[in-house]
């Protein structure tokens, strides 16, 4: 009721809000607790007996250890993988943040803690935010089972612990950016994202297009001021963590990191980053099939020739069988297929989360390494948060016949990546 005497008002609208942001309905598609509880019996399902213990590249275990201890550098780890020496000293190659997570753990349990329970519980985390955040069954499924999150949670190891934490804050990030639309909040997110894989840092380009497109002018630089602060600790930590250890601020270590010398050479000749690497790596996550009677495609070696020459690939264990070099995500997850209909979308959502998608993979596409042994292409996970916007609306509306055919090529991606991971497991656990 209006007060007496008075008009009836409207109630003020927030100054930096879209009409399409998430509201509270999706506790009428289940709570995230229940999406939690079910990825979670699903990774460690799938982990099996390994699930309590390391897996073949614990790092991380090890870096929370010595950091418990006070020390930057691990002990007992000879340079492999991302093991690196420098200065007769053993370093973690990369960011840290997945390692200061398990110090609680490993503060109880030591070194002997399992990164595979960690990947797990850390994977039902994010797939809980997922579900939390776009409301739809169907997308969940898709990305808790039908992507490389399935196999980036259940197998451990140093390089899929960073993958998970760096998915579960750039969701968080993300859903701050639909529905609390803070943005210190959202950048600080994003932030602990990018302290687990700093290519989630070029998101920030999606925040920035949420605030132009989404909030009124006036309130235009207030909210990039918080989020360019939030973004500008972040990138401060970083920065400490890697002149802590290798004396340069933009250090991160892989310079240290053994490989081919084919892959040597071609990184001393271009650097880690370059437009020479697109062709491979658009090539990998675009085209690339499975190897047939153990044998790459010849375009394989025209476009990767700096990863493959002079490599002896695994014997091959059947007729097809994945390339470990990477596949086209779209022949690994055909649910990607349905990415080009949400190119129809015109809201302020889906307009940021075009630029966020191409702002990280830009860079990741010039990376001189596709992701070594793998099922499908896993850097495609550092950006998950702008597909995942992207795919929800496509999979929760539209006609019948369309919802149909989509929820179809969910279920081939799940069967697809259940595959894949049962040719991945004994590659990772002990």
């Amino acid at each position: 009721m209006p007060p007496s005497g008075g008009a009836a008002t409207e109630a003020p609208q927030p100054a930096c809000l879209h009409p399409s942001a998430p509201g509270s309905r999706w506790r009428r598609r289940g709570p995230p607790a229940l999406a939690f509880s079910l990825a979670l019996l699903a990774y460690g399902l799938a982990a099996g007996p390994a699930l309590f213990r390391p897996s073949v590249a614990p790092h991380y275990v090890h870096l929370a250890g010595a950091l418990l201890r006070g020390r930057l550098d691990v002990v007992g780890l000879a340079p492999q993988g991302d093991v690196i020496a420098v200065g007769g000293r053993s370093f973690v190659a990369g960011s840290p943040l997945p390692a200061v997570l398990m110090t609680p753990f490993v503060a109880v349990s030591g070194v002997g803690f399992s990164d595979v329970a960690f990947g797990a519980l850390i994977g039902a985390l994010g797939v809980s935010v997922a579900h939390a955040t776009f409301r739809n069954a169907w997308i969940t499924l898709l990305f808790a089972l039908g992507t490389p999150h399935f196999y980036l949670s259940a197998l451990g190891s140093v390089w899929f612990n960073a993958h998970v934490v760096a998915v579960l804050f750039g969701l968080l990030a993300v859903r701050e950016s639909l529905v609390g639309r803070r943005w210190l909040i959202a950048g600080a997110w994003l932030s602990l994202a990018g302290l687990a894989r700093p290519t989630l840092m070029f998101g920030a380009l999606y925040f920035v297009v949420s605030i132009l497109l989404g909030c009124e002018r006036r309130e235009w630089l207030r909210s990039l001021a918080a989020l360019g602060a939030a973004l500008a600790i972040g990138i401060a930590a970083h920065a400490a963590w890697n002149a802590a250890r290798f004396g340069s601020p933009s250090d991160f270590g892989y310079g240290y990191l053994r490989g081919t010398p084919n892959m040597v050479a071609a990184h001393a000749r271009y650097g880690a980053f370059h437009p020479h690497f697109l062709r491979c790596n658009l090539y990998v996550s675009l085209a690339a099939p499975p190897r047939v009677r153990g044998q790459a495609p010849r375009l394989s070696y025209r476009f990767c020739d700096h990863l493959l020459r002079g490599v002896r690939l695994p014997p091959p264990a059947a007729r097809v069988e994945p390339n470990p070099l990477g596949m086209s995500l779209l022949l690994t997850t055909p649910a990607f297929l349905l990415l080009p209909a949400a190119l129809r979308r015109r809201d302020p959502p889906s307009l940021a989360a075009w630029a966020g998608l191409l702002a990280i993979m830009t860079p990741l596409w010039m990376y001189h390494n596709t992701g070594s042994v793998q099922f499908g292409y896993r850097y495609w996970m550092d950006a998950a948060p702008m597909w995942l916007l992207l795919l929800a609306p496509v999979l929760a509306g539209g006609p019948v016949r369309l919802r149909t055919g989509a929820r179809l090529l969910v279920l081939a991606s799940l069967a697809i990546n259940a595959w894949g991971f049962a040719w991945l497991r004994p590659l990772f656990l002990r």
